[in-house]
């Protein structure tokens, strides 16, 4: 029985469809293709408060604001209190604030204020938080930026009692003007009266001289006349 030599050559394996190098990979953005929306810069970030108008709820004067923050653990001065009110370009006033042009105040919302106490702590505990353990060696830019910060809060505060000094010393000033102003005047009017009374008294005193003299140098027929005179003239009503 003869049997069939066995071929050696295979035929390839069916492994699919090639890939055409012509065919694309994906699909190509065009480069006229906008990447995202861009933001209009005109487009404000958020709605600007119209410093002109006031409020109800702007009532809390500068001072008060100062109070707030130094009762909350995190003193401000009141130079920093009237710089977050102000507008600084475009920037938004960090406070809701409004300026009386008539008493020359700010009057900053009770709610602007919250918010920005809430900042200044979460600020001062971060501070604290990232504060380096002892024995490592401190940061001297760090150092640096707090005691700066510190030298400018200190020379604020310095100014701001100084000013408080002076308002003091003017008014001491003007209060013993007046009061100076109003003994002289009291004592000007006690020396007025007493030379008043004074020259009342002398001339009362001269009045009955002359009396006495016109009856001493009048005849007696004169003087019974008079009296004559005197006695039949009715009382006036």
């Amino acid at each position: 029985m003869e049997t069939n030599p066995q071929n050696d050559s295979r035929e390839p394996a069916n492994l699919g469809p090639m890939r055409q190098d012509s065919e694309s990979f994906g699909t190509v953005p065009k480069a006229s293709e906008p990447f995202r929306t861009v933001r209009n810069d005109s487009e404000p970030f958020r709605t600007v408060p119209n410093a002109s108008e006031r409020k109800e709820n702007h009532i809390l004067t500068v001072r008060e604001v100062a109070r707030m923050f130094e009762a909350a653990g995190v003193a401000r001065t009141e130079r920093s209190i009237v710089k977050w009110c102000r507008r600084l370009g475009n920037e938004v006033p960090r406070l809701d604030s409004y300026f009386d042009p008539n008493e020359r105040k700010y009057y900053i919302t009770p709610q602007s204020v919250e918010l920005a106490i809430a900042e200044e702590q979460a600020k001062a505990a971060k501070v604290n938080a990232s504060s380096e353990p002892v024995g490592s060696v401190p940061n001297d830019s760090a150092r640096a930026g707090r005691e700066g910060r510190n030298i400018e809060t200190d020379q604020e505060r310095v100014e701001e009692l100084e000013k408080e000094v002076m308002d003091l010393r003017i008014t001491n000033r003007a209060k013993d003007y007046f009061i100076d102003q109003f003994n002289k005047e009291r004592q000007s009017f006690a020396e007025e009266r007493k030379e008043f009374v004074s020259q009342l008294v002398s001339a009362n005193r001269r009045v009955g001289e002359l009396e006495n003299q016109l009856l001493l140098t009048e005849p007696t027929a004169n003087k019974v006349r008079r009296l004559e005179v005197r006695g039949d003239t009715p009382a006036l009503s």
